[in-house]
């Protein structure tokens, strides 16, 4: 099993990047394959992508989870056998990443942006994050960043524009096909 999970600061474009990668489907149907787990699923692509993706939200994917989500996620990988993609802070922490780098064959996807193009986001979704909330998630990423043990599965990208954006999905498209 391939998993992808895409993470970076918030405004890096996350929501956006797996919005625009679930439209290369038109069969995503919503689920929930255990407790506390939903995701949009794919048959025609064998995939699951984690999280909650509704019309109109500004904040979704896995940020839609139970914040006790991450023991029924380990849950739903043990049990998986299809491709699964994910973006978001709540399971790209360090214990759901090592877990996944001994579980699956894992790439992480790794986006960042220019402090101005993060600004000019947050202002255009109407963010409400607090300034100690914004640096305690650049501590979380230097961190992840600096892990040995996700090092080898690491890739990071930037994501400013949609021909970089193109170039992200590109490469998860690759991933999956391999």
């Amino acid at each position: 099993m391939k998993v992808i999970a895409v993470g970076g600061e918030p405004g890096t474009g996350k929501t956006t990047l797996m919005k625009k990668f679930m439209e290369s489907a038109d069969d995503w149907v919503n689920v929930k394959p255990v407790k506390l787990v939903d995701a949009m699923y794919s048959k025609s692509k064998n995939l699951y992508v984690l999280g909650k993706y509704e019309e109109g939200e500004v904040f979704a994917g896995t940020d839609r989870l139970s914040m006790s989500v991450q023991p029924s996620a380990v849950e739903f990988i043990e049990s998986c056998d299809s491709n699964v993609v994910f973006e978001g802070d709540r399971l790209f922490n360090g214990s759901f990443l090592e877990f996944l780098s001994d579980n699956s064959d894992l790439s992480i996807i790794y986006l960042q942006t220019s402090d101005q193009v993060r600004q000019s986001r947050y202002e255009e979704r109407g963010s409400n994050q607090s300034e100690k909330f914004l640096r305690g998630r650049e501590t979380k990423y230097n961190n992840l960043k600096s892990n040995f043990i996700l090092r080898s599965h690491w890739e990071t990208f930037t994501n400013e524009n949609e021909q970089q954006q193109t170039q992200v999905l590109s490469r998860m498209d690759e991933i999956l096909a391999s």
